[in-house]
């Protein structure tokens, strides 16, 4: 995928490393980097995000997110509302990672293996699933 770097000297390949191991993490970030200074709710993000059965690994990923301070919760008028950072560099990788094109996404996409979409799960076990897909 290469080494692609920011205005700001840091690697974006560094940055996806941090989220490879979680697809629902990627997926997130995607989607708010193509919103960058958008505010959505927890329903929009679970329909937009996920297939069946795909909630209980959004709401994760979403308050894992925003743990790390990429995803900020705000509340309007009694309504939770998510948003992309706006703190730098945070929100550049973001939106610079959105900015991939379709092939490249893919090939994030396929790193981050849907049996590895817990947070907790060791790096070993991509390893290990990589090794028995070939």
């Amino acid at each position: 995928m290469g080494n692609a770097e920011t205005s700001n000297g840091l690697s974006l390949d560094d940055f996806i490393g941090k989220f490879e191991d979680n697809h629902y993490c990627l997926e997130l970030l995607q989607f708010f980097g193509a919103h960058p200074c958008a505010r959505f709710n927890k329903l929009a993000l679970i329909h937009a995000l996920s297939d069946n059965g795909g909630k209980s690994h959004v709401e994760r990923a979403l308050a894992h997110l925003a743990k790390k301070g990429i995803v900020e919760a705000y509340t309007d008028n009694n309504a939770h509302l998510y948003s992309l950072t706006e703190r730098e560099p945070m929100h550049e990788m973001v939106v610079d990672l959105a900015k991939l094109g379709g092939h490249k996404w893919q090939v994030v996409l396929r790193q981050s293996a849907p049996w590895t979409t817990e947070i907790s799960h060791p790096p070993m076990l991509h390893a290990v699933a990589a090794k028995n897909t070939s």
